[in-house]
């Protein structure tokens, strides 16, 4: 039998509750978001977000998903965290805003620092390298994500190309 992981994933729109939701067919998973109205719709098997796939897989199939507002639980019990915090670009600066991401970062070095941290928000060239300096940690890592509004599950469990290394 596969080895059965613990996972965060940090943000439930489009790109977080995707994954969220793929992972919690296999994987225990805990879907973390501040705000309590989200939390409750999807421990309610209910979508937060317009997005077809995840409607249905949340009422239909048999997901080990729990949403929390709890991060020092989640991250704690975490093998990985996946991290789909917001970065809103500011056209006046020209810079992302990557706070969302750096406390996230810093509550999983608080509370489980051997986590795999999965950055899958939008960052700038650079970024994952100078956390990393920043942080100490070795177990950051950046994966792109290419995914489209109200397709995001769809676009997850069927990628159109892949990248290899």
């Amino acid at each position: 039998m596969d080895k059965k992981y613990t996972v965060a994933v940090v943000g439930t729109g489009y790109v977080g509750l995707s994954i969220a939701t793929l992972l919690s067919q296999h994987h225990k998973v805990y879907a973390v978001d501040i705000i309590p109205e989200k939390v409750e719709k999807i421990n309610q098997r209910k979508s937060p977000i317009q997005d077809e796939y995840i409607e249905k897989y949340l009422a239909e199939k048999d997901l080990d998903l729990t949403a929390t507002l709890d991060v020092e639980k989640a991250y704690s019990a975490a093998d990985f965290v996946v991290i789909a915090a917001p970065t809103n670009y500011d056209s006046a600066t020209q810079h992302f805003d990557t706070s969302a991401v750096e406390n996230v970062i810093d509550l999983v070095m608080k509370y489980n620092p051997n986590a795999i941290m999965a950055i899958k928000s939008t960052i700038p060239v650079g970024y994952t390298k100078s956390i990393r300096e920043k942080t100490g940690s070795k177990n950051i890592i950046f994966s792109p994500e290419f995914l489209r509004e109200s397709k995001a599950l769809y676009d997850n469990g069927y990628p159109k190309f892949s990248v290899e290394f």
